[in-house]
Parts: structure tokens; C-alpha cells; sequence
């Protein structure tokens, strides 16, 4: 074989304009396509539904009534088999009952509620045994269809965050999945309210039996 013949062969063949356009266009509906998608973020997020005030509210699979909130610096509780005599419970913050009853609307499961501050940090309701109170801390407490649940959730807040705080609820004991509902309800507790709020703090609480 001759030296140019063999140059022809290695070649490689000519792209035409009409090559070069469909692969244009191929790369601009994949753009497009992974801009129609939602990012991982948004697919993780829950949906919020928002609420003002007190008052029952619904998200997916459970109903919440909450009918009011106070504040304590310290609560005084019964003591147990493993720790006989009465003591106090105190926090660095300052501890927000929240009174309410709970419904499950489909299955059986837990509800789980949260602070949120204006800043965007969150609080978990304190868990059973912050204050240990059975029959009372709704956090992690069973419900079923048909059978509501009465008591409180117990949050732990500093405070200088209750102002602007958002109450907020899901199904389950974890945080609230991307597409699950997030009932997201304003307390309202504006500057002044923050203040009363603080003002009427009790200094021990009791919550014996």
C-alpha cells in the first residue's frame, strides 16, 4: 500500500453541519431535561403547610389541637423506684409546655413536634424522660385511628429564641421526609409576647400527680 493510501485510510471522516447540529440539539434537551427535574434538596424537603394560632390543624395521617402554651424555669417532679424522693428538673434555657391532643387519622404511629426560631434553628420536643411524666409527654406516644391522645410537649429554649418560634409537626418519630407534611404553626410570640412570656415564667412548676 501505497504512503498516501495508507494516509487516507487512517483518516477520519468528515464531520458535516448536519452532524454537528443534531448533536446540539441532543445536549440542549438534556440541559433542559435536568432543569425540569428537582434537585435533591427540593425532593428531600417536606411540603409545609401553614398555620396561625392556635386550634386544630391536619397534616398527612394525623391531626393536632393545640390549645395552649405556658413557660417554667424548672419543673418539680415525682420521683420513681430509682430515684425515690421529689426533684427538680431545670434547664439553661427555659422550658415551653405546649398542650394539645393528637390524632392519628389512618394508621397507628407517632406524631413528633419541633421549635423552629426565626433563625431557623429547631428544638425536638424533649423525650420521655425530660420531664418524665407518663401519660402526659406526647413525645414518642402511640396513637391510633379513633383513639386521641391529651398531654404536652416539652421543649427546652433558650431564651432569647422565643420570639418569632414557629411550633411544628410530623408523622414519625424522625425528622419529616422529603414530600411528607410539615404543619408549620405561628405562635404569634411577637417582642412583647416573648416578654409576658418570661415575666410570667414560673420560677418551679409543679407537675407531681
Amino acid at each position: 500500500m501505497s504512503a498516501p493510501a495508507a494516509h487516507r485510510a487512517w483518516r477520519l471522516p468528515r464531520w458535516r453541519w448536519r452532524d454537528a447540529l443534531w448533536i446540539v440539539l441532543a445536549l440542549v434537551a438534556v440541559v433542559a431535561l435536568r432543569k425540569g427535574e428537582s434537585s435533591y434538596e427540593q425532593r428531600d424537603t417536606p411540603l409545609v403547610q401553614r398555620a396561625q394560632g392556635l386550634g386544630r390543624v391536619e397534616g398527612r395521617n394525623f391531626a393536632v389541637d393545640v390549645s395552649g402554651f405556658k413557660t417554667a424555669h424548672a419543673y418539680l417532679l415525682k420521683g420513681d423506684y430509682s430515684h425515690p424522693e421529689d426533684y427538680l428538673l431545670r434547664t439553661p434555657g427555659v422550658w415551653l409546655s405546649v398542650v394539645a391532643k393528637v390524632e392519628a387519622l389512618e394508621r397507628s404511629g407517632y406524631v413528633g413536634a419541633q421549635l423552629r426560631t426565626r433563625d431557623g434553628l429547631t428544638y425536638v420536643a424533649s423525650s420521655q424522660d425530660r420531664p418524665k411524666l407518663k401519660g402526659v409527654n406526647l413525645r414518642e406516644r402511640v396513637v391510633a385511628p379513633g383513639l386521641p391522645e391529651s398531654g404536652a410537649w416539652f421543649f427546652e429554649v433558650p431564651v432569647d429564641r422565643l420570639e418569632g418560634a414557629h411550633l411544628q409537626f410530623y408523622w414519625g418519630n424522625g425528622l419529616p421526609n422529603g414530600g411528607d407534611s410539615l404543619v408549620d404553626v405561628d405562635l404569634g410570640i411577637d417582642a412583647a409576647r416573648a416578654r409576658k412570656l418570661m415575666a410570667e415564667a414560673k420560677p418551679v412548676l409543679d407537675l407531681r400527680p
